[in-house]
């Protein structure tokens, strides 16, 4: 038969309390430790009968609150518009990589060269500020929302879990009382009563089963939105305090490269600010982009864990 005993990984055990001794009543006298209280074993349907209120519960409220809760979380998970913003790094980089600057100081047609290149690099530089601020400004009202939804999570999962618990219990009494009376069951009718009483612990205990794999699942999909959380505020960081400043210092030391360019040759000196900006900003990008990838891979296995648990939900639901 299947295993309710409370040693189930559901439930913790009670703890083990230590003997209860009377208070000698004289010099001398040593007195027997008293016995221990225990409470009157309930008789199994009447368990079997608080097994099945409480997952028919579960089923009507638990389950749908926890549901709920994943719906909210797939209806929020579009917010984040990675393939936007990574088409727009990489437009940047692509343009801030095919700068040669050395053509500055060559005059001639490398030099008109040189001030085509420029120019499309402001001009990158000029479309991804405005994206970039109006990502930055949405991530910074949506995060918190999105983490409240996380806290929902947190706890109708554990609520549920609770009840799960409880269900284990009482299974673990019922699994012994049944014990009991089948060596007391004289007769082929009590022993049909105690076979059939069986069968439904039997399929309560996988009814509660699946709704602890829920429960589970529920929990793994908190902590991956954790991580994605931390990715997501790590790409936040970068972009404003690394990527945007050093557009503008890149924006800063070609603007005056490009006017000098139109009417003579640049000289060495004045390239090493632009030529070093443009560095700083390829390795931003490069760690940025890498940044997007995860945060895309993170979305993709998020999105099937949603639609797992949502498979998992369906499963308990009623009807």
């Amino acid at each position: 038969m299947t295993d309710f005993s409370p040693e189930s990984a559901w439930i913790e055990s009670p703890p083990s309390s230590g003997a209860e001794f009377w208070e000698p009543s004289g010099p001398g006298t040593l007195q027997e430790p008293a016995p221990a209280l225990r409470p009157a074993r309930r008789p199994a349907p009447a368990l079997a009968a608080d097994v099945n209120e409480l997952l028919e519960s579960m089923a009507r409220k638990r389950v749908p609150r926890l549901d709920a809760v994943r719906q909210r979380l797939q209806a929020g998970r579009p917010g984040l518009p990675l393939d936007e913003v990574a088409q727009a790094l990489q437009a940047l980089q692509a343009a801030t990589g095919a700068v040669d600057f050395l053509a500055g100081r060559s005059g001639g047609e490398r030099s008109g060269e040189f001030l085509r290149q420029g120019e499309d690099l402001v001009a990158a530089l000029r479309r991804l500020g405005p994206g970039l601020a109006e990502f930055l400004q949405r991530e910074a009202v949506g995060a918190p929302v999105t983490r409240l939804v996380w806290m929902d999570l947190v706890v109708e999962s554990g609520s549920l879990r609770k009840r799960v618990r409880q269900g284990a219990r009482w299974l673990a009494e019922m699994e012994h009382d049944l014990l009991q009376r089948r060596k007391a069951a004289n007769n082929a009718i009590t022993q049909r009563a105690i076979d059939e009483l069986a069968r439904r612990a039997t399929g309560m205990h996988e009814r509660l089963q699946a709704v602890h794999r829920l429960c589970t699942h529920a929990r793994s999909v908190h902590g991956l939105s954790e991580r994605m959380a931390a990715e997501r505020t790590g790409l936040w960081t970068m972009l404003q305090d690394r990527v945007l400043p050093a557009c503008t210092r890149l924006d800063e030391a070609v603007q005056p490269l490009l006017h000098a360019a139109a009417y003579r040759v640049l000289v060495p000196t004045e390239l090493i600010g632009a030529i070093e900006a443009s560095h700083e900003l390829q390795v931003d990008l490069a760690h940025a982009s890498a940044r997007i990838a995860r945060l895309g891979d993170g979305q993709a296995e998020l999105a099937a864990a949603l639609a797992a648990m949502e498979d998992k939900a369906r499963a308990l639901n009623p009807q």
